[in-house]
């Protein structure tokens, strides 16, 4: 039986929808100092949870939910949101083979989660939805339960996998869709987003939800933009790494730019908001191609390990024994999700020996490949080793003893894991991206 709370600052928050998104949201949100009801109808999530476990992995995150697992209750029982003047959805948007987002799960959830709103309370989305999305729902609201004066909004998530905790305690500003945005917030809400200390953009629905894509999109240009002058570079004779440092000092492009050249982009964030933008670019009458042209050029992009094994090694030795460190898409996460190691394991079948490691994804099972438990038992004998992950264990390696424990010195390291230590791979054959390949 719970108690009936009076002032708004003492009630919880609801949060339903415990993936990656939610958790660090709800955990996170509380860390700030307020009670949680967080609901998920998976009664195992809620099971690990209850019981101190994490199902996810993020930098600092377990710290965190040790600090407020008091002020969060966990519970399989949408009824629990009656409590609450302020509800957060915050489930994250599975993606199809095809990068399209299915959002059947965030549908079940909107179902589930509006009978139980309370009088005037307010529902915020923050799972990523296309552009309509949200106004679609204000309107369910009005239409089925006009009584309760239910409010509606869309918070726009920038969170990183990696560095998810830190991007949502201290966020540069925060995107807010809104039916009418010069309309005065409700008090839940507005109490909840001064605690982030930030400034708040509020927006009409579309402009918030084609926000998210876009920010997307100038990523996937940026990561475009510096694989393809890097590949120039290596074939003309320039240094990428000599160029980098005049872009980042020039204030139209900035420090923290996405130009360090890669295998494109991964983890389905990006591939799905590319997806999103050329369907509705289309559906629209708009011209699509420069998206198209993006999707297309990352789809090739792995191209760049195997025409280096082409190359390199298999020449030489036609059935390699080829060591792979890192399966996640990039360091700070268990997610493989479009994951350029699982990509080239899949175009090597038949073709090598694989041996990988990763430090948290773990003993992942993946077909015609050898996942080990230490990063030298993946390198010991082999005749080439593909740095995949840019982790800062692969970057902190005993490199003397890397080229002991190889039977041929060749490293291919697409992600730059070893590239600040290029000086001391002495013995070793370095192939790193943006640089002409030393004979």
């Amino acid at each position: 039986m719970s108690v009936e709370l009076t002032s708004v600052a003492a009630r919880p928050t609801g949060f339903v929808g415990l993936s990656h998104l939610g958790i660090v949201c709800g955990i996170g949100w509380a860390s700030l100092g307020g009670p949680v009801i967080a609901v998920d109808p998976r009664r195992e999530v809620i099971e690990e949870l209850a019981g101190g476990g994490l199902p996810i992995h993020e930098p600092g995150l377990g710290s965190l939910w040790d600090g407020v697992r008091a002020s969060l209750r966990l519970t399989t029982d949408f009824a629990a949101l009656r409590e609450c003047p302020l509800v957060i959805l915050a489930q994250d948007v599975p993606t199809a083979e095809d990068n399209r987002s299915d959002l059947d799960a965030i549908h079940r959830l909107i179902d589930r989660i509006l009978p139980h709103l309370r009088p005037q309370a307010t529902l915020v989305i923050m799972s990523q939805v296309p552009a309509g999305f949200t106004r679609a729902v204000a309107g369910r609201v009005r239409t089925e339960y006009p009584e309760r004066d239910l409010g509606v909004y869309y918070w726009v998530e920038t969170l990183v996998l990696g560095r998810a905790v830190e991007r949502y305690l201290h966020p540069e500003r925060i995107i807010l869709g809104c039916e009418d945005p010069a309309k005065p917030w409700p008090e839940a809400l507005a109490q909840g987003l001064r605690r982030f200390d930030c400034p708040v953009l509020p927006m009409r629905y579309e402009s918030a939800e084609l926000t998210k894509t876009a920010i997307n999109l100038y990523l996937a240009s940026a990561v475009t933009f510096a694989n393809t002058l890097s590949d120039l570079c290596e074939r003309i004779g320039a240094d990428w790494s000599e160029v980098t440092p005049a872009l980042r000092l020039d204030a139209r492009i900035g420090p923290a730019a996405y130009i360090r050249p890669g295998l494109g982009i991964a983890g389905g964030n990006l591939e799905r908001d590319l997806v999103t933008l050329a369907e509705l670019a289309a559906a629209h009458g708009s011209d699509a191609s420069f998206i198209q042209a993006i999707t297309a050029y990352n789809e090739r992009r792995i191209r760049w390990v195997l025409d280096k094994l082409d190359t390199l090694l298999f020449p030489e030795t036609p059935r390699p024994t080829i060591a792979l460190w890192g399966l996640a898409y990039k360091k700070g996460t268990q997610s493989v999700k479009n994951s350029p190691a699982l990509r080239v394991i899949s175009d090597l079948a038949g073709r090598a020996l694989l041996r990988a490691y990763d430090p948290v994804v773990g003993r992942l099972r993946v077909d015609g490949v050898t996942v080990v438990s230490h990063r030298d038992e993946a390198a010991a004998g082999a005749d080439c080793l593909l740095i995949m992950t840019d982790w800062d264990e692969f970057g902190a390696a005993n490199v003397a003893e890397l080229g002991r424990n190889l039977r041929r010195p060749l490293v291919i390291d697409p992600v730059g894991a070893l590239e600040h230590r290029r000086a001391e791979l002495k013995g070793l054959r370095y192939v790193s991206m943006g640089r002409p390949v030393a004979g």
